[in-house]
């Protein structure tokens, strides 16, 4: 049997046994000599956008440590304030590497290619003052849809409709609703049910008999097979398709206990995970759900079927309590040395699981044209608001940032940024917190670095970036909001 090519899509499919039917990365190989050249540059220009909300905030000095007090190599003065840049430092400390007391891996995981495509920043402020918010780290308000919506609803973004526009978890998002937003619904509750529904799986309903299934892996390896045989294939499609193959079978080992020739429901479900106990009370298992969710993304990215992943774990802060006794123990104790110390470590936690996990991840996915999916993503954390400390346990000013990927180019990357404003007004503890430049700033920035003109996202050519509505914050001048729609200093390449 031959497989089957669509040629109306850019995609192709490989055909499985039962009518299943499995998305596989580009081969342009097989692709007709006249769709070639085109196909590429499309596969050049794609991005993909991923997201991670941390909830509350955290010190400046556990975040970004020795920092906040580096030798710049570059000044200027930018929006009426001082700002400041550096090369991204980092220190060994046995076996790990080392930014700050939160950003630190084990050299394995943060080797210098990770640093090479990391920046920091600091000194980026909600426009306005904020208490717990759902939304805000991706630009979203009561009136404006996080930027997870507007790039789903891109023509720039998606030229052609992808089977899922964004992958949403756990109410971070915000589309439009009349004159307003609302809560994004979920795009699935647990790993296995997102992989049910991105790669189409089936399984019997209550009280119906269960029903043998082939392996979605076995259901294509046929055709698979078929393909790398074909003497079209070049040996780069041919390791393409067998590198995602292989990564599939390890998404589906992980959800699974055993593989074998029948598909049986997963079992190393997150759901379950989640509800097993003593979960919230042990981080290294919210850490595992973290890992098994990024599976399935990335698998989700190079088959193609979405570019948008934006969660924010809010029933666990990988820390030992649940969330509710987190919140009142740690969060709002940081002036305790050892709250303080525990809130590091669930933070650094999930710098690490999280966001550094997915960026390794996305780096291990070679596209058409050569590049790796990291090589066209833009992996972004940010936190629900800033610091803890007296006074301002819910302050707007000077939100962690941490990005991983240059966005196809767009960004410089291994950098130390610092927008804040050491001059002027300062609030809170140890250290002090200063006003900066505006979050809106950095959200029109991102827009931009995926493809999107002013144009699919203001209709004031993005005057104060996104959302392109000046705030009521008197903390922020005429200067800065006036230089609000471009790009920031040092970060655009």
């Amino acid at each position: 049997m031959k497989p089957y090519f669509d040629r109306v899509s850019r995609r192709q499919f490989l055909l499985g046994a039962g009518g299943a039917a499995l998305a596989v990365p580009l081969l342009p190989s097989l692709l007709p000599r006249d769709a070639e050249a085109q196909t590429m540059s499309q596969a050049s220009s794609e991005r993909y956008f991923v997201h991670m909300t941390t909830w509350h905030g955290v010190f400046q000095s556990q975040f970004y440590g020795p920092l906040l007090d580096a030798t710049p190599t570059q000044t200027m003065t930018y929006g009426g304030i001082g700002v400041r840049s550096a090369p991204l430092k980092s220190t060994a400390s046995g076996d790990m590497v080392v930014v700050s007391e939160i950003l630190q891996a084990k050299a394995s995981r943060l080797t210098p290619r990770m640093l090479s495509l990391m920046n920091v920043i600091n000194g980026l402020d909600f426009a306005t003052g904020v208490g717990h918010n759902r939304g805000g780290t991706l630009g979203g308000d009561a009136s404006n849809p996080t930027i997870d919506q507007v790039l789903a609803a891109s023509r720039s973004f998606y030229p052609t409709s992808p089977l899922q526009p964004a992958i949403v978890r756990n109410l971070v998002s915000l589309t439009r609703s009349g004159s307003g937003t609302a809560t994004t619904e979920q795009t699935a509750d647990s790993n296995v049910k997102l992989f049910d529904r991105l790669f189409k799986t089936t399984t019997p309903g209550t009280g119906t008999p269960a029903v043998q299934q082939t392996v979605l892996v076995d259901r294509v390896k046929e055709h698979a097979d078929l393909v790398m045989a074909d003497p079209r294939c070049s040996a780069d499609c041919r390791t393409r398709l067998g590198n995602y193959m292989d990564m599939l079978a390890d998404v589906q080992g992980k959800l699974q206990q055993t593989v074998n020739s029948s598909f049986t429901r997963p079992t190393k479900d997150t759901a379950a995970v989640e509800a097993s106990a003593g979960f919230y009370g042990q981080p290294a298992s919210q850490a595992e759900c973290e890992s098994l969710w990024n599976d399935i993304i990335v698998a989700a990215f190079a088959a193609g079927i979405s570019r948008i992943y934006v969660c924010g774990p809010h029933t666990y802060t990988f820390g030992p309590e649940p969330e509710h006794a987190w919140h009142n123990n740690y969060a709002h104790s940081l002036d305790d040395a050892g709250k303080r110390a525990g809130y590091s470590a669930a933070v650094q936690l999930q710098f690490d699981q999280a966001q550094l996990d997915i960026a390794r991840k996305l780096d291990q996915v070679t596209t058409a044209d050569g590049k790796t999916l990291l090589d066209k993503a833009l992996v972004a954390s940010g936190h629900e608001l800033g610091s803890g400390g007296h006074p301002g346990h819910h302050h707007n000013r000077c939100i962690p940032i941490v990005t991983f990927g240059n966005a196809g180019g767009y960004f410089k990357t291994g950098l130390s940024v610092d927008y804040r404003d050491l001059t002027g007004f300062s609030w809170s503890s140890n250290p002090h917190w200063y006003s900066g430049l505006i979050y809106n700033q950095f959200m029109g920035m991102v827009l931009r670095s995926m493809g999107l003109p002013a144009s699919e996202y203001s209709t004031d050519n993005g005057a104060w970036g996104y959302p392109s509505v000046r705030g009521a914050n008197g903390d922020h001048t005429d200067a800065i909001w006036n230089v609000a729609k471009e790009d920031l200093p040092w970060l655009k390449a």
